[in-house]
């Protein structure tokens, strides 16, 4: 039997969550931190953390968002999202990430991931 995974997605820009396709057309959805505490309340196994804006504005991801949001709930916590050097995957893991989703930064610098 298949096991049923609940992993809600939050496309975070500009510190708040938002909902758009393709990154197009985006409208504001709610805090990531209520949200997040709302997945986490109503069942979620894990929940994935994305600051959608971090890599093209060439900037850091929003720890200060990640830390509340570790605070608040109690399930893994995958986060991505400007991750471009070792040194971001340490800061996110001591934000209180569980786990580090890594794309254009990899991409950039094949041996980020070796």
């Amino acid at each position: 039997m298949i096991t049923k995974r609940i992993i809600p997605c939050l496309d975070v820009r500009s510190g708040r969550v938002v909902k758009g396709v393709n990154f197009e057309g985006v409208s504001d959805v709610s805090s990531p931190v209520e949200l997040a505490k709302h997945y986490s309340d109503g069942g979620a196994d894990e929940l994935v953390f994305y600051d959608i804006t971090a890599s093209v504005e060439g900037r850091a991801l929003f720890t200060d968002i990640l830390k509340e949001v570790a605070r608040t709930i109690f399930i893994p916590l995958t986060v991505g999202g400007g991750i471009n050097t070792v040194e971001d995957f340490d800061r996110v893991l001591k934000c209180g990430a569980d786990k580090v989703s890594v794309n254009s930064g990899a991409i950039r610098n094949p041996d980020l991931i070796y």
